[in-house]
């Protein structure tokens, strides 16, 4: 009888030993087993993807070119500068925005200044884009303020913005009071010095995020526009389900609306997970883009929670 009871109480205790070893598995399965939170490297693309397309139409307003038919520009007054006025751009199926599928209207305040040998074109815009939902409803994008552009000497345009610039949930009204005076159009060209990053890890601090947009010798048409984001940080502060908060960086990250319409042709993104209040790197995910224009990316490095996503495919939704 005895040996009986002894045979049951082994059995029951290795039975328990099992489930709890099974439980702890689970439990360190799920804490690497965490898909990829594509969100803020999201909102960081489309907010840069309409800034750019914002700057193009602006550089072809400060060289005196033809406008596309989907842009009004009101012109106003002002004898510091060699041009001011407001745009208003009608977004539609004919005419979109890239990576939006949005119908309404951006309006551009713009503020610019031409040498006299007509070799440097430079300005600054304010772009509104409360008619546009950017970041899909989830979040009150009204705009964005003081965005300096310049025709660099290659011919590209060059153009940035700061988490600092960006407003949330606030009135349009006071971003289309572009009134700068020479020491502050200067302070806002000046930003356009500084280095660009080279590396994921320092842009997701930078809080900063710089498009070149090179024309491809057609100046009018702005979908074949080739665009380069190189930057990062947090459009919004995004948690993660694992309560970490999220970062995001590109390098690199090309599009041509013309070319691909669903997912960047080129470059790096970057997503970091850091526990609230700390450095403590919860994981982090190295996305290659490329051009198949299949909508997705590919997952080069990934550890900590997003172990398990290393080397495959995840989709962006990034339209």
């Amino acid at each position: 009888m005895k040996t009986i009871f002894l045979k049951i109480t082994i059995f029951s205790l290795l039975i328990f030993y099992i489930a709890i070893v099974i439980l702890i598995s689970c439990k360190k399965v799920e804490e690497v087993n965490q898909d990829p939170e594509i969100e803020p490297l999201k909102h960081g693309f489309k907010v840069s993807a309409a800034v750019g397309y914002c700057a193009s139409l602006a550089n072809t307003l400060f060289r005196g070119e033809d406008l596309p038919d989907n842009v009004l520009f009101q012109s106003a007054s002002n004898d510091e500068y060699s041009g001011s006025g407001i745009m208003y751009v009608t977004i539609n199926n004919s005419y979109p925005l890239p990576f939006n599928s949005n119908i309404g209207q951006i309006i551009i305040a713009c503020l610019w200044d031409v040498n006299r040998d007509k070799s440097d074109y430079s300005g600054v815009i304010t772009a509104i884009f409360t008619d546009i939902d950017i970041l899909e409803a989830k979040y009150e994008f009204i705009g964005i303020h003081t965005i300096p552009v310049i025709e660099m000497e290659d011919g590209n345009i060059l153009t940035l913005f700061a988490e600092q610039d960006i407003f949330i949930g606030a009135g349009s009204d006071t971003l289309l009071n572009l009134n700068l005076t020479n020491p502050q159009f200067n302070l806002e060209m000046d930003r356009l010095g500084t280095e660009q990053p080279s590396d994921a890890f320092g842009a997701v601090k930078q809080n900063v995020w710089f498009i070149t947009i090179n024309h491809n010798n057609t100046i009018s048409d702005i979908y074949d526009d080739e665009f380069t984001i190189n930057g990062g940080g947090q459009i919004v502060e995004f948690t993660s389900v694992s309560s970490g908060i999220l970062y995001h960086a590109m390098i690199g990250a090309k599009f041509i609306h013309n070319t691909c319409e669903v997912n960047p042709i080129a470059g790096v993104g970057f997503i970091q997970n850091l526990k609230a209040g700390t450095k403590l790197d919860l994981g982090h995910i190295f996305l290659n883009f490329h051009d198949k224009c299949d909508g997705k990316a590919y997952v080069e490095f990934a550890n900590g929670k997003y172990l398990t996503s290393n080397h495959r495919n995840v989709n962006l939704n990034f339209y």
